[in-house]
């Protein structure tokens, strides 16, 4: 009778012991983040980048935003604490350092742009769902193709 004590003492201890332990969820919930942004045609201007952390806020407010001069045809960008779960990427190569992604007089891009998972939309921007991805790992690394 006196085991039978002793070892419902030691489960109800058991999820305390882990959840402070070195064996816990929370020192791994965030990643060191690296995009590859390739296929810059002429290294000039700067590349604008915009990560999204949900399908409400896609397109509209991005959870990170940031401005990259171009020095070569691939672009490294790193972020130290992207918290994990799901992310969708936008980009463009602002060659003329407007703040904008200039288009022809049919409203069809003339800078090159991509999105997460190289995703494309046919007429308008890649979906969510399309471009959405998971980061769930201490690094992760994630490539664009700018077209």
């Amino acid at each position: 009778m006196h085991i039978g004590r002793v070892a419902r003492s030691l489960l109800l201890l058991a999820p305390w012991l882990l959840i402070s332990s070195d064996f816990s969820a929370e020192k791994n919930i965030f990643s060191t983040f690296t995009l590859v942004v390739e296929g810059v045609e002429d290294p000039v201007g700067e590349i604008r980048i915009a990560v999204f952390d949900s399908e409400n806020r896609y397109l509209d407010e991005p959870s990170y935003a940031e401005i990259v001069p171009v020095s070569d045809t691939m672009i490294e960008w790193q972020i130290d604490d992207l918290a994990y779960g799901q992310y969708a990427i936008a980009v463009y190569h602002d060659k003329n350092k407007n703040g904008k992604l200039d288009t022809n007089i049919l409203g069809i891009p003339i800078e090159n742009y991509g999105f997460s998972n190289n995703a494309r939309g046919k007429f308008g921007p890649a979906s969510w769902g399309e471009a959405k991805f998971l980061v769930k790992d201490r690094s992760a690394v994630h490539r664009i193709k700018l077209e």
